[in-house]
């Protein structure tokens, strides 16, 4: 029977202009570098995952930070754009999204840059009965996620193709509400404009058992039927962590998921990053303190969120 081991990480937001808002981003290069020496003893590891928000502001600086950070991790990475990783469309500075994903998409040679707005989407084989699926989420204008047309047509006929395989698909944006703040109008942005387009085309297809999303900064575990969708915290922001999952088939269709959460630093810095998160909310956000601690402790998540096992 077929298993799994990799890790999720997300939202490590590199910056060269220092802790900002609610982000300790000054020593995100320093988180990364503590997961990259961590996962580097686990010698039955797979790959890495990396769900977005690489960086803060995609300049080269960033960009050569990141690589420093991760040249000595040992096991492939595959890596999805976050809202993050591409310069603002007024600006000259820092990576488009076509140089992004000319980086860090292994695909880029099936995009075709003259119409492709979401270059960054993947379709890997990580084991002979498993495949993993990366989409592209990211607008151009605003923080908010949606999936084109276009690569929704491709989604289902990738999905369609392995409809034999167990098949993992990431993507930076929740498609679905996962905390209060969801409601409001103005940070709706939190989820994919379209999720529920895509839940409806994983529900036609069973063998799509894991999503794993990021962007929200949440730990957090739904179910859906026989799926998995896991939220990933973030590594700059409160609590500071990421993720590794094991997968063992259990049968033809059946197969148990596990999940562990990691702090990527110590117990002072992450105390120091919540009194950032909560402060910054309070200051910014105009909503109540009870509110706001609301959200931080979804941020932690609950033990069921921060490690758990299903069979799907």
């Amino acid at each position: 029977m077929a298993t799994l081991h990799f890790a999720q990480i997300s939202d490590i937001h590199i910056s060269a202009q220092g802790d900002m808002y609610d982000m300790l981003s000054d020593r995100s290069v320093e988180f990364l570098t503590n997961i990259v020496a961590d996962l580097n003893q686990q010698d039955d590891l797979d790959f890495v995952l990396i769900t977005g928000d690489l960086f803060n502001d995609a300049t080269q600086k960033e960009f050569d930070r990141f690589q420093q950070a991760t040249r000595t991790l040992q096991k492939p990475y595959y890596v999805i754009p976050g809202n993050h990783d591409h310069r603002s469309p007024d600006s000259t500075e820092g990576l488009t999204r076509w140089q992004f994903a000319e980086y860090f998409n292994p695909q880029i040679g099936a995009r075709f840059a003259a119409t492709e707005s979401q270059p960054g989407y993947w379709s890997i084989t990580v084991k002979p009965d498993i495949q993993l699926i990366g989409l592209d989420s990211i607008k151009d204008d605003d923080w908010g996620g949606i999936i084109s047309p276009s690569q929704l047509g491709w989604f289902k006929n990738e999905l369609d193709t392995h409809a034999d395989r167990l098949v993992i698909v990431a993507i930076h944006h929740p498609l679905h509400p996962l905390a209060p703040i969801d409601q409001y109008p103005e940070w709706g942005r939190f989820v994919c404009d379209n999720g529920p387009e895509v839940m409806a085309i994983l529900d036609e297809h069973p063998q799509a058992k894991v999503v794993l999303t990021a962007h929200h900064h949440l730990t957090k575990i739904d179910t859906f039927g026989r799926r998995l969708h896991l939220a990933c915290p973030a590594v700059a922001i409160y609590p500071c962590a990421y993720r590794t999952l094991h997968l063992n088939q259990q049968s033809d269709d059946a197969w148990q998921v596990a999940w562990q959460t990691h702090s990527a630093t110590d117990k002072a810095t992450v105390a120091e990053a919540r009194e950032r998160m909560v402060t910054n909310w309070q200051d910014g956000t105009g909503f109540d303190p009870e509110f706001v601690e609301a959200y931080a402790q979804l941020a932690w998540g609950n033990e069921g969120d921060r490690a758990g096992q299903l069979i799907l």
